[in-house]
C-alpha cells in the first residue's frame, strides 16, 4: 500500500472529534463562518485553543482581518447548521439566513441550541503548508448540559452513546 494524502485522510477520519462552526464578524457587520472538526485545547495558562483552516478558504481571510473568532460547539440537532456551514447546501447563499444567532462580545455570532462556545482573539498564527494554524486565546465562553454534541466519525456526523 502507498501512504499518500488521501491515505493520510482516511486514517484521519477514523479519529472522533465534535464539530463546531467557526464565526467571525466585521467593523461593516459582515458575519463569516465555516464548519471544523479540527479543535483542539493547547494550554490553561494562557487559555489557548488551536484550529487549521485551510488557505483556499475564503472565510480563512476574514478571520485573519478580524482578528477574533468563536468556536460553536454544535448540538446533534444541528446537522443542519453543519451542513450549511461546510458548503453542503450550495442553494444556500447566505449561510446565517433563518439561523438564531446573538454577536459576542468579541463581535462574531454566537449559534442559539450549542452545546457550548468559546470567543477567541487571535494569539499567534503559524503557515503549516496549505493550512494556517491559528492559537486562539479565549476570552469568553459558556456551556450548557442540556444538549448532546454532534461527532464527526468515519465521513459522518453522529451521536455520542456513553459505555458506562
Amino acid at each position: 500500500m502507498v501512504f499518500n494524502s488521501q491515505s493520510f485522510k482516511d486514517i484521519m477520519s477514523h479519529w472522533a472529534s465534535g464539530i463546531a462552526i467557526i464565526t467571525t464578524g466585521s467593523p461593516q457587520g459582515e458575519y463569516h463562518g465555516f464548519t471544523a472538526n479540527s479543535l483542539a485545547s493547547v494550554s490553561i495558562e494562557p487559555m489557548l485553543v488551536s484550529m487549521s483552516m485551510a488557505k483556499t478558504l475564503s472565510t480563512a481571510d476574514s478571520v485573519l482581518r478580524n482578528s477574533a473568532f468563536t468556536v460553536n460547539m454544535l448540538s446533534n440537532e444541528q446537522v443542519y447548521h453543519a451542513r450549511v456551514f461546510a458548503g453542503m447546501v450550495p442553494e444556500v447563499t447566505n449561510r446565517f439566513d433563518g439561523l438564531q444567532f446573538s454577536i459576542g462580545g468579541n463581535g462574531c455570532p454566537v449559534f442559539d441550541g450549542i452545546i457550548g462556545y468559546l470567543e477567541c482573539r487571535i494569539y499567534q498564527t503559524i503557515d503549516v503548508g496549505a493550512s494556517t494554524l491559528v492559537l486562539g486565546e479565549v476570552t469568553n465562553g459558556a456551556f450548557t448540559d442540556d444538549a448532546q454534541p454532534l461527532l464527526y466519525f468515519h465521513r459522518q456526523w453522529g451521536v455520542f452513546t456513553p459505555l458506562l
